[in-house]
């Protein structure tokens, strides 16, 4: 005879379950932004996401080294790909538009201007960082 309690017979896990939460927030967010609907988006994205804080602070949401680990290894690959692709994109579209061959548009400036952000923001916490070691 089982001695499993009511807490071992979850579907998903507390941490599976928070990590959903803050995907439905992403996804619910892009799908109204998609469909024309700003503010429902971000009335979506803060409810959801107000549910995945909520929900971690009440629900036995625990993470450990290992999760953060592979947080931190996650972010740091992001930050790679993030630089690589800019590296290549952004100084191949200002010599084309220099030649006559692309015009800038606002969501692509918009795009440039916000992984300009990204990178200082980067360079902000790694200050931070290193003033704290």
């Amino acid at each position: 005879m089982s001695t499993s309690t009511l807490s071992d017979s979850r579907l998903v896990s507390p941490r599976l379950l928070f990590v959903g939460l803050w995907a439905v927030a992403a996804a619910s967010y892009t799908a109204l932004l998609l469909l024309d609907r700003p503010l429902a988006a971000a009335g979506a994205f803060v409810a959801v996401g107000a549910a995945a804080v909520a929900y971690e602070r009440v629900g036995g949401v625990r993470f450990d080294e290992r999760d953060t680990a592979l947080y931190e290894t996650a972010a740091a690959r992001t930050v790679q790909v993030l630089g690589v692709v800019s590296a290549v994109a952004f100084p191949s579209l200002v010599a084309a538009s220099a030649l006559g061959y692309y015009e800038w548009t606002a969501f692509t400036a918009g795009v440039g201007a916000t992984v300009a952000a990204v990178f200082a923001l980067w360079l902000v916490m790694l200050v931070a960082a290193r003033a704290t070691r």
